[in-house]
């Protein structure tokens, strides 16, 4: 027997659950009102927040990098193909040049430096340190990775660097609790225990 088609039921539409928000926003608007809406706000806006959120190091390929300034403009003489040399590397920092056929030339650094030093080699070293890893261990990531690494004597000016700033913020830290043991105390004398 065949059933009657007037008895089925009529789909309920989806009204959400609970991975949804209680509350949907419909918004319905046109693609052209959307370009005009980013049109006005896009010329401050986005060149400020873009380059607020992008911070920090990251690693790209020179090929990826030579290509990308290849069909950039000379601000000189407005003609594209930038040709990007490398003038000198010292660990993970690059010094760089952009150089354009009508004699534009401009450096730049990879990464940028403190009072003339490369704090990326310094924050490598650092962070070998913290995990209990030296010059090897170092070396034999940046390999892997295909990356440049600091000569070992480098690398031991840089521990001789972290030492002595751990050095002197231990020293200091010991100062100041005393200072407050001192004023705690009011007496004259206060027994310390000290494990190096």
């Amino acid at each position: 027997m065949v059933k009657d088609r007037s008895t089925k039921r009529k789909k309920r539409p989806f009204c959400g659950n609970q991975h949804t928000s209680k509350q949907v926003d419909v918004n319905v608007s046109t693609s052209s009102s959307s370009k005009l809406s980013i049109l006005d706000t896009a010329n401050v806006s986005i060149e400020k927040e873009t380059f607020e959120k992008i911070k920090g190091n990251r690693i790209i390929d020179i090929g990826t990098l030579i290509s990308i300034f290849s069909i950039l403009c000379c601000p000189k003489c407005l003609a594209s193909g930038l040709k990007l040399t490398e003038d000198s590397k010292y660990g993970l920092c690059s010094n760089f040049a952009l150089i354009c056929d009508c004699g534009f030339v401009t450096g730049f650094t990879s990464t940028p430096k403190t009072k003339k030093a490369n704090t990326i080699n310094l924050l490598l070293v650092f962070g070998l340190r913290l995990i209990g890893r030296g010059f090897n261990a170092g070396k034999k990531l940046l390999m892997t990775l295909n990356l440049p690494f600091v000569t070992k004597s480098t690398f031991r000016s840089h521990e001789l660097k972290l030492y002595e700033a751990v050095k002197f913020a231990s020293e200091e830290n010991m100062k100041m609790s005393s200072k407050v043991v001192k004023n705690l105390k009011r007496s004259g004398s206060c027994g310390v225990s000290v494990d190096e």
